[in-house]
């Protein structure tokens, strides 16, 4: 029997090994290169740039529903509801809150609550577009002026919202919210795919042409995540999408918390260190935070800073965060 030597047959010289060693990271290095470039740009054709120095005319009336939908994974849910209903729901004229959890929806049903609580028997979450829809149809069944649909997660700035819809006409089909390009350099190999999205995690206001011509939006031929849903049929479907910034260039829907957006996450392992941002004084709406940061938030907004008056929640005439 003849013994082969695996190991021997694989001994190269010196040489080799660097050369083998080098493209190796030439290629990791390319291919780095290429993920860095990793889209999530601004589509200018949708920002829609505010100028909140320039007096409004005031609307004769403004209704606005709140959709909050829950996740059947959320922590400690009450406690989110807490600090929801203690903030911005007292200036949504209704509030309306969705969830998959049946425990929570029994337990909901038990006390006497000035809000609304729909159980859906679903194990998917609003990240899937029929459950999306499915809440924001059954949600405008009696129609609202303005429609803002968030998660449990999503904290909004009444105010600076209703200032913002001064500027838009809610007799249009009309949705506003963070939209994002998310093709890379790799999109080429995917050309039916849609990279483009409205940010489900940053909230999403609707008029009611709107809901009413994205409700015929289903199908198999579209896609199954609700933020690349949204832009699709709205493109379609032809309704305005409007990105919101302010004179600062600075965006008013986010998606993330301000901590996070002023002060970026460990810059260690990165190669190029993300700067920090800045906070808009008119945004609207924060996503992705935990009830303590929402029971902060509102804190803040109530407080009064000495040259600026702070945001006195309790007028409908105050502006700014």
């Amino acid at each position: 029997m003849t013994t082969i030597n695996i190991f021997k047959s694989r001994i190269r010289s010196p040489r080799d090994v660097v050369i083998h060693l080098a493209l190796g990271v030439s290629l990791g290095y390319l291919i780095g290169i290429l993920f860095i470039f990793d889209g999530d740009n601004d589509i200018s054709k949708h920002i829609h740039l505010m100028e909140h120095e320039k007096s409004t005319p005031k609307p004769e009336s403004f209704n606005l529903r709140c959709v909050i939908i829950l996740h059947k994974a959320t922590h400690k849910p009450e406690n989110i509801i807490s600090a929801i209903t203690d903030g911005y729901a007292k200036l949504c004229q209704e509030t309306i809150f969705f969830t998959n959890n049946q425990k929570l929806f029994d337990k909901f049903q038990k006390f006497q609550n000035n809000y609304t609580m729909y159980h859906v028997d679903s194990s998917l979450n609003h990240f899937y577009w029929t459950y999306y829809l499915y809440a924001m149809e059954f949600s405008s069944k009696v129609p609202a002026q303005w429609t803002f649909l968030g998660d449990d997660q999503t904290y909004l700035i009444v105010p600076n919202l209703r200032n913002t819809l001064r500027n838009f006409d809610s007799e249009k089909p009309v949705v506003l919210g963070k939209v994002k390009d998310t093709s890379t350099l790799f999109s080429w190999l995917f050309p039916l795919s849609s990279f483009k999205k409205i940010s489900v995690r940053g909230g999403v206001v609707l008029s009611n042409p709107a809901i009413d011509k994205l409700s015929a939006c289903k199908g198999f031929f579209f896609s199954r995540a609700s933020d690349f849903a949204l832009y699709d049929c709205s493109e379609k479907y032809g309704v305005q999408i409007a990105d919101p910034f302010d004179e600062d260039a600075l965006r008013l829907f986010n998606d993330l918390p301000p901590k996070q957006i002023i002060a970026p996450d460990s810059k260690l392992f990165r190669s190029s260190p993300t700067k920090a941002g800045k906070c808009s004084d008119h945004a609207i709406s924060f996503g992705q935070l935990s009830e303590k940061d929402m029971r902060v938030l509102q804190f803040g907004m109530s407080l009064k800073v000495f040259g600026r008056g702070g945001l006195d929640t309790s007028s409908n005439e105050t502006t700014d965060f």
